[in-house]
């Protein structure tokens, strides 16, 4: 959110500045299109196609920030930015651009040309949030009817930075995936983001991953694979664990709230072949229990922990068998850590990563801990929900 405050400050503070000083070399609002997010497509011709939300300030008794949306396009990316001076008739700015979105098309072909982009400019910051526009093109997240009259970029950046919450969605900056890109042993991910339609209108919505194999997206994860590779990954800071029980003859359903999480690796090698232990252990609070349990003592307490302990391994081990049998890519980071605390044996093993990872074992211990439980002691009318 640091960000746009800053972006804020600029759009408000320029003018006043100008206002003051009638130095002819000033860079004043009015010559700058400030570039809050761009969408990335291929057009026809093989043309790079852009889609650029530019922040305006609105004058009035009240500052305000609006935004509207610009299209150009060019044989390659830097040639469609150009192209944009002409049609805004500004140059535009870099330096405060929140989200990049690009298609499923440019993600699977382009990816090395955009960021070779993005590491080239002098103007672009290396924090910018990236995303994957999942099933349409991604100048759709940017065109669509918006009447709330919020700056779409604004919003995504948002989203991602409180996914937190939900553990639904990794943010991915620019840094991040190029660092992925070149590290040994690991695959890049960003965040998907698609437009969900209520009752009035489409709005975006950031959930699930799209993955990498080095630099060609594969395919996606929905938001509940993307939680469970979140844990593999040690990056749960939030979210719920939902589950049914069976407790004493009752049907029970369960929400736990995810408080912590500490995800560690073990490997092990048989025949000079790695395996992988992941220990974990997770902190969580009752949050909800519906059906009619009677008292919650300390039986019914360890069954849930059992319960949720079971949901996990189970969970966690049926997505990291998904990503080994149909992407074939390492995003877990397994054999990156590999590389990092047994360099030796990487380098023996590294050529055949590509054909030892699909075949990885990989077994998943997790521990529960249930806190706060005695809060309440008795389910209302005999269950909580």
């Amino acid at each position: 959110m640091t960000s746009i405050r800053k972006i804020i400050a600029l759009l408000l503070i320029v003018p006043l500045l100008s206002s003051l000083c009638g130095c002819w070399n000033y860079r004043l609002l009015e010559d700058l299109g400030i570039v809050a997010g761009v969408a990335i497509d291929k057009g026809t011709d093989e043309r790079f196609e852009l889609t650029m939300e530019i922040a305006d300030a609105k004058s009035g008794k009240e500052r305000m920030v609006d935004s509207h949306i610009i299209h150009s396009s060019g044989n390659t990316i830097f040639d469609a930015v150009r192209d944009g001076i002409s049609i805004i008739g500004k140059k535009l700015y870099w330096s405060h651009t929140q989200v990049i979105v690009v298609s499923e098309e440019i993600a699977r072909d382009e990816m090395i040309n955009v960021m070779d982009w993005l590491n080239r400019d002098s103007e672009t910051r290396t924090d910018i949030e990236l995303f994957v526009a999942k099933g349409m093109p991604a100048k759709d997240i940017f065109t669509i009817d918006n009447s709330s009259g919020n700056i779409i970029s604004f919003t995504l950046e948002s989203m991602i930075e409180n996914e937190t919450s939900l553990s639904k969605a990794r943010k991915t900056q620019t840094w991040k995936f190029a660092n992925d890109l070149i590290s040994p042993g690991i695959s890049p991910q960003t965040p998907a983001v698609m437009l969900w339609d209520d009752s009035k209108e489409q709005t975006p919505m950031v959930e699930g991953a799209a993955l990498f194999h080095d630099s060609v997206f594969v395919g996606f994860l929905d938001g509940a694979d993307t939680k469970n590779l979140l844990f593999v990954q040690d990056r749960i800071e939030g979210g719920l664990l939902t589950f049914p029980l069976n407790y004493q003859g009752k049907k029970l359903s369960v929400s736990l709230e995810i408080f912590e999480n500490q995800t560690r690796f073990e490997t092990s090698w048989t025949n000079s072949v790695p395996e992988i232990k992941i220990t974990m252990k997770t902190i969580v609070a009752l949050d909800e229990l519906q059906g009619t349990p009677g008292e919650i003592d300390e039986k019914l307490i360890a069954a849930l922990e059992e319960a949720a302990q079971v949901y996990l391994k189970n969970n966690i081990e049926a997505t990291i068998r998904l990503v080994q049998n149909q992407y074939d890519c390492d995003t877990f980071g397994f054999g990156n850590y590999i590389y990092r605390t047994e360099s030796q044996k990487w380098k023996k093993i590294e050529a055949d990563w590509d054909t030892i990872f699909p075949k990885l074992k990989v077994t998943v211990v997790p521990k529960v801990m249930i806190k706060n439980s005695a809060t309440q002691e008795k389910t209302i009318f005999g269950g909580v929900g």
